[in-house]
């Protein structure tokens, strides 16, 4: 419990922090960042679903609640793309111990499962275009994958697990 909390306050405060940076374009800076996919890799590689569940579904909601962001209008769709992303992380991170690309890779599928969704349904409004969302969010989230795949590195690298899914104590 204590480090779901701790999860949840990091899982709002990196957002925040990174909304706080000066940045003038037309997008918020999170859109071109990816924050809320940092935290939710995090903690399922470190945590597993369950955890890596919670805190992708409730970061948004509490950073929405004390922030305004992200629009009301994405909330379910960044909700659902975590969802999905946080699966796939599990789910990969149970079977490819070393795998260095999980979390850029995840988040393409997350975004393309999204715009499935929208083209079949359109759930999340009227009007969009679900090819010209899914090409527009992965220009736009390019440096956010680079960070995703930065993070990605680093705990493969310092945090590799062993077959069991357990850390194995190594560093390389």
């Amino acid at each position: 419990m204590k480090e779901t909390t701790v999860l949840l306050i990091v899982a709002w405060l990196i957002p925040f922090l990174v909304h706080l940076l000066p940045w003038s374009g037309e997008r918020p800076l999170g859109a071109h960042l990816l924050p809320m996919f940092w935290v939710a890799f995090v903690a399922v590689y470190l945590h597993g679903l369950r955890i890596g569940l919670l805190v992708g579904l409730f970061a948004p909601v509490l950073h929405l609640m004390l922030t305004g962001l992200p629009a009301l209008r994405l909330l379910s769709l960044l909700g659902f793309e975590l969802i999905v992303f946080s699966a796939l992380v599990w789910w990969i991170v149970r079977r490819a111990l070393r795998f260095w690309c999980i979390a850029p890779i995840c988040y393409v599928a997350a975004k393309t499962a999204s715009s499935l969704l929208q083209y079949a349904m359109a759930p999340f409004g009227e009007g969009w275009a679900p090819v010209a969302f899914f090409m527009e969010s992965l220009r736009n989230g390019l440096p956010g994958l680079g960070l995703l795949t930065a993070i990605n590195l680093a705990l493969v690298f310092f945090y590799p697990k062993s077959p069991e899914g357990k850390h194995d104590g190594s560093t390389g």
